[in-house]
């Protein structure tokens, strides 16, 4: 009787065996009814069959339950383009798939140790890129080459594009933590075929910021600095966050250190010329603002943007004739140079004011001076009239430009013009 009974038992146990690895097979059987016949029914039974079968001890721990579980939920997102969508099937399709991919892969070694790999610890994924790396060189033994090559070469690339889509919509949600995790999922899918996506690092590195994880955005700051990422002209943006984030973090001299490496790196880039400027300015080091852009001058004489950076110097040091002639130059150079033309006529205009409130301020009795210096007034005003009037023209949106126009207008009793300007910005 006891033999019998441990007789049914082996059979029961080699049933459910049996079952589970029935269940693989109806996944797979599934998965491929749908590839011709893109009904959601087949995905749905296939979903259901192999889901049952990964809570099977034994079951779970094949490379082909996973690579099957992968294969099904990559159809639910490739799906998206057919006539009949399965995505709403299931929300977390992506991950479900990257997760299964994984598992089937590292499940795929001989190596038992290897098998034990576990994912969700830094030092075991470093292992396991290595570890694929060898395997397809032919170091390391794998129980079926066909899965990793398909994976990697085909079902990785498209893993990578959906993750790096997800982490632009978050993005532009202000999701920004999760956009860094599906940035960094897709750099990380992505470096299985060799690839490095620079655009992906700086995505993740922006996010990073923008989330408040400055480790990690120094970090992929500075291996792109490394890589002299430049793509868009975002070269100097690189320098200026991490500048941003030394100085955000107290460290000022690291700060300035990186704005230094940037102007080396990129010496016309108007954004870190002026940040070096401004700090500069602020611990007035004015001198070394002046050689810095002589320098610079010397090196580009045809950069308008120079010019302008060193006619703002002069302005502060109130070495006034040469800062006209730094914003004359510059709008030489660059004729529809919006932000000469505001400085030079806001330069004109900002001497005029200092006149009227001069003349405001004498006795009554000198009324002569008091006329003299309000004709010195109106003289400067009309002087700043081109620059204004250009300044506007060339970016009409802005107000201030506009306030200054109706104002200058009005100094030089030309009240029509000053009526016609206040009418548009009301």
């Amino acid at each position: 009787m006891k033999k019998t009974v441990l007789t049914i038992t082996t059979i029961v146990v080699a049933s459910l065996g049996f079952a589970q690895k029935a269940k693989v097979v109806s996944a797979y059987n599934y998965n491929k009814a749908f590839e011709r016949s893109l009904k959601c029914s087949e995905l749905v039974d296939g979903l259901a069959a192999i889901n049952e079968a990964i809570n099977d001890a034994e079951a779970q721990t094949w490379a082909k339950t996973w690579y099957y579980r992968g294969n099904l939920y990559f159809n639910v997102l490739a799906s998206k383009t057919s006539k009949e969508s399965c995505v709403s099937l299931d929300a977390d399709a992506l991950e479900k798939c990257t997760d299964s991919y994984m598992k089937a892969m590292v499940l795929n070694f001989q190596d038992p140790e290897l098998k034990k790999l576990d994912l969700e610890k830094d030092e075991d994924v470093m292992k396991f890129m290595m570890a694929i790396k060898e395997a397809f060189e032919g170091k390391i033994k794998v129980d079926d080459e066909t899965y990793n090559m398909d994976i990697i070469s085909r079902k990785i690339p498209g893993l990578s594009g959906e993750y790096g889509n997800k982490g632009i919509g978050q993005f532009q949600n202000k999701d920004y933590k999760g956009a860094q995790e599906s940035f960094g999922k897709s750099l990380m899918l992505g470096q299985f075929t060799g690839k490095m996506d620079t655009m992906m690092m700086y995505n993740t590195a922006l996010a990073s910021e923008l989330a408040g994880d400055n480790a990690t955005a120094k970090q992929v700051y500075e291996g792109l600095i490394m890589l002299k990422y430049n793509v868009d002209g975002n070269g100097p943006n690189l320098y200026m966050s991490l500048s941003k984030i030394y100085k955000k973090e107290g460290d000022t001299a690291k700060a300035d250190e990186i704005v230094k490496k940037g102007r080396k790196a990129y010496p016309n880039d108007y954004n870190l010329i002026v940040t070096e400027l401004d700090g500069y300015l602020a611990s007035g080091k004015h001198q070394e603002a002046l050689t810095n852009l002589d320098l610079a001058i010397t090196n580009n004489p045809k950069n308008e943007v120079l010019y302008f950076a060193r006619g703002t110097v002069y302005e502060n040091l109130k070495n006034e004739d040469k800062a006209v002639a730094d914003y004359k130059k510059a709008i030489e150079i660059k004729p529809d140079y919006y932000d000469a033309h505001f400085n030079l006529g806001a330069y004109f205009f900002n001497k005029g004011a200092e006149k009227i409130n001069e003349a405001n301020a004498l006795p009554y009795n000198e009324t002569k001076k008091f006329e003299a210096m309000k004709l010195e007034a109106k003289k400067l005003f009309e002087t700043s009239i081109p620059s204004i009037e250009k300044a506007n023209e060339l970016n009409p949106k802005d107000v201030d430009t506009a306030n200054m126009l109706i104002k200058v207008y009005t100094q030089t009793e030309q009240y029509d013009k000053a009526k016609a300007i206040k009418a548009k910005y009301q």
